[in-house]
This record gives C-alpha cells, structure tokens and sequence, in this order.
C-alpha cells in the first residue's frame, strides 16, 4: 500500500502577492462538470511516469474524476474554488478543490499539470489562485494529501508553507 502524508496550511500564511506568473501564455477558469473527459485525459498524462501511477487507463480517470465531481470522494467537489490552465484551448494544468467531510476543511484533492507544461509554474498558479477562494469562502485553513516520495508535490506544497501533519503513531 502506497503511504500518503497530510498537510496543511494556516492561509493568513499566505503571501498571495508572490504568485504572479505570466498570465499570457494561458487562460484559466473554473471547471464544469462538462469537463470530466478533459480532466481524464489530463489525469494521466499528468501521472504518467510518477510515482501517482498505477497504470490507470483513460476509462479509470474518467471513473476518478467523475467520483469526485459527484462528491464521492470524500466530501462535495467545490467547483467555484477549482480552476483550469488552458493553452490555445489545450487543457495543461488542474487545480480540484472538494470538501474533506471528514475534516470539514477544504481539500486540495488534485493538482495536476501535463507532462509538457510541467516546471512552468501552472500548478503553483493554480494552487495560489484556489488558496484565494479559498480564503474568500471564509476558510482559515486547507488541507492536502500527497504521496510520500511524489517530490515535485512535496517541495512546491512545502516552499508554499504547508506543513506536515505529524501523526502520534509516526
């Protein structure tokens, strides 16, 4: 079984002003749930060759993200707090907010970039653009859930600020 750490981020923490990114080598905008199949095709080339991988076809990420656009994942999918990168109308980067029910805390529940427009700063984008909603929403904190050893992921939610949760078993 493939260990996963939470984290989570105190967002009167967050210095939104640093999140600045060339804004014209893309658009965004928040998702719909006519967009399943874009983000299913995304979800494995975003996960293709990482350690998030399992060699899901493209039916199982439709699967995935059909769950959780239905809320079945944990907690309802918060799609006014969830934001798409597009490239000449190529989708290149998701950032999928959801309620942790079990938590009560918004979830980063995925963020994922194509394989091509990976170390552009897209999810860093994304991720700052949800962490303001977020906040707007009247949230204080958020939290993630990342594959232990999915370094990229690791690094960019730690230089954000977020913070492992150290559990007392551990």
């Amino acid at each position: 079984m493939t260990n996963r750490n939470e984290y989570f981020l105190k967002l009167f923490d967050v210095p939104f002003e640093a999140a600045s990114l060339n804004e014209s080598m893309f658009q965004t905008r928040t998702i719909q749930k006519a967009d399943a199949s874009l983000l299913a095709e995304l979800m494995i080339d975003a996960y293709r060759d990482t350690i998030d991988y399992d060699g899901e076809t493209f039916d199982d990420a439709l699967s995935e993200v059909n769950a959780f656009l239905a809320g079945e994942r944990g907690g309802q999918a918060w799609l006014q707090m969830s934001f798409l990168a597009f490239s000449n109308s190529n989708l290149v980067g998701a950032c999928l907010i959801s309620e942790w029910q079990e938590r009560r805390l918004p979830i980063i529940a995925y963020l994922m970039t194509s394989a091509s427009w990976k170390n552009h700063g897209i999810g860093r984008h994304l991720l700052f653009q949800a962490l303001k909603e977020i906040k707007k929403g009247g949230y204080t904190e958020v939290r993630a859930v990342i594959t232990e050893g999915n370094k990229p992921s690791e690094n960019l939610f730690l230089k954000l600020g977020f913070q492992k949760v150290i559990s007392p078993n551990r």
